[in-house]
């Protein structure tokens, strides 16, 4: 299925939007190169005021240089001892002090890339398109890294910032639409409430900067940096909804993709969007300085896009619960306390350092015992809560039996059984592997119906498991050794296995096994494990057995309606047969005896009957072909003659036949051959029928507008014979079945009731015996065009 003209205008404006967002992102960055900075060796937290401004914030320095060039001189006053003192300097690039942002360009291109790539591999999904968009919305930003480089260059300079106070707000938004895209859709009134609070800051940050820059007012681009205090709120606000939004969803999902999807999400907040709030954003909002560094909190974003796309493209790309295990525990525990200590660190020294001497060592000291006393007495609840999130260390038994059983009477598919079996015990008990093997027992060997999970190796296995019946395990696997064969632990260990289960052995048809490996909490399976494990398989070997015995009876409940269906079709197509053969027949007796009793003296109004009597016989003896080719194609005797054919004459000959229904009826019919000969291999008389069925059939069913229109068409390898209408069409329900026997719409039956539904299945054999095809191009009230596909010898 080719895509459609709106998706083609859809992906153009995304590939457009996204290249047009990379050049400004780039020309900003190169910006980035002519921006002054401070005179050497100046202290930017002692300036008082420069030129003739007063400087209350960092942020009035960034403001007033981005006005100047470097090479500039600026005067400035510094707060030095009691005094402030006056000396002038001249501006020097900016990056000269601090180290180019060429992380900044490798971070924002990394993360652009992995956006392009998702939206590539998944362009009708939803979440990959918020995605793609998203990854803009970020990436732009940091590339351009501010609004305020050289806007005192040219008017062309202001765009990268422009586009920077467009998308930053942005981010939010499409970072809560993204959360809220796992869960069911959302109306169109939800998306205006999500994104109406970051189009209001687009329009009202993004209109300040270009007027404080137009104006060179320092007053408006304060009123611009006030505004942000309530846009980081705004930041943290979408940023908790997304992960709330997600913890719901994750809670209410029964479906284990979705879940291992969301768990991603989860890894990619918790080592991107966590130090970046927590260390970076939080301490300003509190008015202290950053525990960490803003391209330290930066750079730990590319984490997020990282974990989206792989939730997006394929999340079994990195099976979540193997990423997150014991040791990746205990290494964020670590995580955390060191957090915690530059924290306190951070705000020890803001606290204590301006009102009591203290030194760095004590302060450093006193922070590690806070830490230490803050974390240690919740590190065991921490870890269990962890246990219980990821490796379900402690599941709820009952839940997961009733669970599966409420899932699996809705059931009937024995495939979507076992994928539902397999989804809620890996839920339950999370497993680094799990598979699941479903046999037809047949007189001489065991058929594989249905398998999940590992197919190489499966031979021995199988006839292991199939011929013991017994559980089978290494020791060191289970904490129970009743009712379990320890015999084969070789061969376990051989296949890194830990268990082998049998399925259904009571069955009278299907048996079948599982396959287990370790579970990934690194525990043994319990006994509390191996009764879940028990029941869930014995439940799913009952719902089988269910399924097989639905089965059986609607199978025989199909087969007598097929049978009533059939004499049903038979019963109407002797009947429309009959009155079909009759009205020909009686235009034909009557036109005979009109003739010969010699009350027509008129020699043109003969010629007209005789004509008629000519078009009447020409119709019965192509319903009668039709039916008797019918009977041969059934009984599958219909056998053809290839000959070398010229098919220009063929289609000249077919539309001679219908000369007088043409003229009678107004059609306007058109042939469009081409000038030099073509030839084909085929049967010239069944060429011939399928032709005059469809040019038939365009006249039987064309509406007002009876123009039809015959085409010959060399195309590569292949010749088509197209017959064009302007009639009622065909819908799309019917396309499919007006091949079949008998098989008439009902549109089509009140439009014109002769027929009896056999011209399209004998064209199709006619093709198909040709090693060709039929085609079939229409839509319901647009006419239609059917094509005769050969390919050339």
């Amino acid at each position: 299925m080719g895509i459609t003209p709106k998706r083609k205008v859809t992906h153009s404006f995304y590939i457009g939007a996204g290249i047009l967002t990379i050049l400004v992102s780039l020309y900003g960055f190169s910006l980035l190169r002519v921006r002054p900075g401070l005179p050497q060796g100046i202290d930017k937290h002692t300036i008082l005021q420069i030129d003739d401004y007063k400087i209350q914030t960092g942020r009035d320095i960034d403001f007033i240089l981005s006005r100047k060039s470097i090479g500039d001189r600026a005067t400035l006053v510094l707060q030095k001892g009691r005094v402030p003192e006056k000396t002038t300097g001249v501006l020097i690039p900016y990056f000269s002090q601090v180290a180019f942002p060429l992380f900044y360009l490798l971070i924002g291109l990394f993360c652009l890339l992995i956006g392009v790539v998702v939206y590539l591999l998944r362009p009708e999904e939803l979440r990959a398109r918020i995605f793609y968009w998203l990854a803009l919305a970020f990436s732009s930003p940091l590339i351009i890294s501010g609004d305020f480089a050289s806007l005192g260059k040219s008017r062309l300079s202001y765009l990268p910032g422009i586009l920077f106070n467009l998308l930053y707000p942005l981010a939010p938004a499409l970072l809560l639409h993204f959360s809220l895209s796992f869960a069911r859709p959302r109306s169109r009134w939800a998306r205006i409430v999500i994104y109406l609070p970051a189009a209001l800051f687009s329009l009202i940050l993004g209109a300040l900067f270009v007027y404080s820059g137009f104006a060179s007012s320092i007053q408006i681009y304060r009123t611009q940096q006030f505004i942000y205090i309530f846009f980081r709120s705004y930041i943290v606000l979408y940023s908790l909804l997304s992960v709330i939004a997600l913890a719901i969803t994750y809670r209410r999902s029964h479906l284990r993709a979705v879940k291992a999807q969301i768990k991603w999400i989860f890894y990619g907040f918790f080592l991107g969007l966590g130090p970046f709030m927590l260390l970076y954003q939080l301490p300003q909002a509190l008015g202290l300085n950053s525990v960490i560094s803003e391209e330290l909190a930066n750079t730990l974003f590319i984490a997020i896009p990282l974990t989206f796309g792989i939730s997006i493209v394929k999340y079994k790309l990195m099976d979540i619960e193997l990423v997150i295990n014991r040791s990746l525990v205990y290494s964020i525990l670590t995580i955390f306390t060191v957090s915690i200590f530059l924290f306190s660190l951070e705000i020890f020294r803001n606290l204590f350092s301006k009102t009591f001497f203290a030194h760095e060592s004590a302060l450093a000291l006193a922070s590690a015992v806070l830490a230490a006393a803050a974390f240690n007495p919740g590190r065991k609840r921490i870890q269990l809560l962890v246990d219980k999130a990821f490796f379900r260390r402690a599941y709820d038994y009952r839940k997961a039996v009733l669970g599966f059983s409420e899932k699996a009477q809705e059931t009937a598919d024995p495939g979507h059984l076992i994928d539902l079996f397999l989804s809620e015990l890996a839920s339950s008990l999370p497993l680094g592997y799990l598979g699941a093997y479903m046999y037809f027992r047949g007189s001489d060997r065991n058929e594989l119906m249905l398998a999940r999970g590992k197919s190489d190796d499966l031979e021995p296995i199988a006839v292991l498991a199939l011929g013991s019946g017994a559980v089978l395990a290494r020791r060191n696997a289970v904490e129970v050794a009743e009712e379990i064969d320890f015999s084969r632990e070789n061969f376990l260990e051989e296949r890194k296995l830990e268990m082998i289960i049998p399925i259904g052995s009571g069955l009278s048809d299907y048996s079948g096994f599982l396959t287990l490996g370790k579970k990934k909490s690194g525990q043994r399976y319990s006994a509390e494990d191996m009764e879940l494990i028990s029941t869930l398989a014995g439940d799913l070997a009952s719902n089988l057995e269910r399924i097989k015995l639905q089965e059986e009876v609607i199978c025989e409940r199909a087969s007598r309606e097929k049978l009533d269906e059939l004499n049903q079709l038979k019963t109407e197509f002797i009947s429309t047969v009959s009155h079909e053969l009759r009205t020909p027949m009686s235009s034909i007796q009557g036109l005979t005896e009109l003739l010969q009793s010699g009350k027509i003296k008129d020699r043109a109004k003969q010629e007209q009957l005789f004509d008629v009597l000519a078009c009447e016989s020409s119709r019965l003896s192509r319903m009668l072909h039709n039916i008797l080719d019918f009977g041969r194609i059934e009984q599958e005797v219909k056998s053809y003659e290839f000959r070398q054919a010229e098919i220009q004459p063929l289609i000249q000959e077919v539309i001679g036949l219908f000369r007088y229904d043409l003229e009678s009826d107004g059609f306007v019919l058109r042939s469009h051959l081409p000038t030099g000969p073509v030839f084909l291999s085929v049967d010239r008389d069944a060429v011939k029928q399928a032709l005059i069925n469809l040019v038939d059939n365009a006249i039987k069913y064309s509406t007002d507008r009876k123009e039809i229109d015959v085409y010959l068409i060399e195309q590569g390898d292949k010749i088509k014979i197209q017959v064009k209408d302007r009639g009622m069409g065909v819908t799309l329900e019917d396309q499919n079945k007006i091949f079949e026997k008998f098989y008439r719409s009902p549109s089509a039956s009140r439009h014109n009731p002769k027929g009896v539904g056999l011209g399209l299945k004998i064209v199709r054999h006619i093709m198909d015996a040709h090693g060709g095809s039929v085609e079939l191009s229409s839509e319901g009230g647009e006419g239609s065009t059917f094509g005769l596909v050969f390919r050339k010898a």
